[in-house]
Formats: C-alpha cells, sequence, structure tokens
C-alpha cells in the first residue's frame, strides 16, 4: 500500500481544501466534485414541511410556483452574494424545497452544510439531501453519500455511503463510480477487491472522469495478467448490470 494524500474540499463549492492521509491505490483520489445542485429546475413528488426556516421572507409573489421560487433563489445564490440575499435565497429554496423541488431541496442542503443562509447544521443539510436523494435526484443522492462516506455533519456510515453512491452511479454519476472504486479499494463499507476496484474505475473514466482514468491505470499497474482479465469481464458485465 502506498500513503497518498486525498485533497477533500468544502461540501457546498469546493473552495476550502485541507487534507487527509489515506492509503490505496497509489495517488488515487475520493471525488469530492462540489456538492451543489446544478440550477436546472426539476420538482419531485411534494415533500412534508420541514423545521422553521430561519430566514427571512423576501417580497411575496402571489401564486409562485416551486420552480418560480427556485430560480428567485438561484437568482439570489451568488458566491458573492451579501447576507441579506443569502437569508431570502433560504427562505425561497425551503420554499420551493417543502413543494417537493429536488434541486431546491439539494441546494438547501448545501446551505446548511456550509451556513450560508441559515445557521450551520449537519443535520438539516442531511435530511434535505435525504428527501431529494430518495426522490431520484442524482446529485442530492451523490452529495449524502459523500457525507456518510467522509462523516460531513453526520456519523460515518460506509454502508450508507456505498447505499447511495450506487443510486447516483446507476444514474449514471462518474464521480459516484469512482469514490466507489475508492472504497473497494480501501475496504470501506465493502469487501477490499482490486478486481472491483478497477471496474468502477474504469466506468468512471468511460464517463469522461479524468481522475478515474488515472486511478484505473494505477489500479492495473498493481494486478497481475489474470487478475486484470477478470476485472475486464467483470467491467463488460458491470456496465450491461448498470445499463449505462
Amino acid at each position: 500500500m502506498t500513503i497518498l494524500g486525498i485533497r477533500i474540499l468544502s461540501l457546498s463549492r469546493g473552495l476550502l481544501p485541507l487534507l487527509l492521509v489515506m492509503a490505496f491505490p497509489a495517488t488515487a483520489d475520493i471525488d469530492t466534485s462540489s456538492l451543489r445542485s446544478s440550477t436546472k429546475a426539476g420538482a419531485a413528488a411534494p415533500a412534508t414541511a420541514g423545521a422553521t426556516a430561519t430566514a427571512k421572507q423576501p417580497a411575496a409573489k402571489a401564486e409562485e410556483s416551486a420552480n418560480d421560487s427556485y430560480r428567485r433563489a438561484t437568482q439570489l445564490d451568488r458566491p458573492d452574494a451579501s447576507d441579506k440575499d443569502l437569508t431570502s435565497a433560504a427562505f425561497l429554496y425551503r420554499k420551493a424545497a417543502e413543494q417537493g423541488h429536488t434541486d431546491a431541496q439539494t441546494n438547501l442542503a448545501a446551505m446548511y452544510a456550509e451556513g450560508r443562509g441559515v445557521d450551520i447544521s449537519g443535520t438539516e443539510a442531511v435530511r434535505w439531501y435525504l428527501k431529494a436523494a430518495e426522490a431520484g435526484n442524482v446529485r442530492a443522492q451523490y452529495n449524502l453519500a459523500l457525507m456518510y462516506h467522509l462523516g460531513e455533519g453526520i456519523t460515518k456510515n460506509y454502508d450508507g455511503a456505498i447505499e447511495w453512491y450506487e443510486n447516483a452511479a446507476r444514474q449514471g454519476d462518474a464521480s459516484a463510480m469512482n469514490n466507489m472504486a475508492f472504497m473497494y479499494g480501501m475496504g470501506e463499507g465493502v469487501a477490499q477487491s482490486d478486481i472491483e476496484a478497477y471496474v468502477w474505475f474504469a466506468l468512471a473514466a468511460s464517463r469522461g472522469n479524468a481522475d478515474a482514468a488515472e486511478n484505473r491505470d494505477l489500479a492495473a499497474s498493481e494486478m497481475t495478467p489474470e487478475e486484470l482479465r477478470k476485472a475486464r469481464e467483470r467491467y463488460t458485465q458491470l456496465e450491461g448490470q448498470l445499463g449505462l
């Protein structure tokens, strides 16, 4: 095993790096891509209202839809936004989130994770990520898996991480595939397997993840020809199972 440094980025915007020390495989990385949702609109089934928002209510608009509230929130939620704008954005995200808008739920979770516009709360971040993840939002599934994996805002839980990485991976999320590979390589929540690690790195690489491509090649360099043959057979099998 080779000791390596893994850069873990801040949960919401990827701005604040810190260093952890992990092992296997040489120079492999956990993919900690931004946990923000994309800004596309998308609603799921209505969600149950949660705790009262700490944000002040911005000017009301008659019969505003969840999509409209979400769009207004994204206009206010900028890297250089004032505290007032972030507070209003959090309120609007919550308004849309309580109507089942999964991107709003995901962005509200990210605000709780970072304490932007609301008091920082890992519990609330996980709660909102879970709502969106259960409704099928792939970014929320990945974000929730990463929080479980790193123990961010919740007790570290490798079983939960594997579950939600796999859900995101089945929707084609390359970052989730890369992290699944890492967990197999480390034996975190699953039986350690160099073959499975190679396979998941390869799946992520085939979908454009440059780090995974490097990780795949590094893993291959530490495998025997027979292990590599089995890994390539498993890759074909798993790709078919995932329907990707």
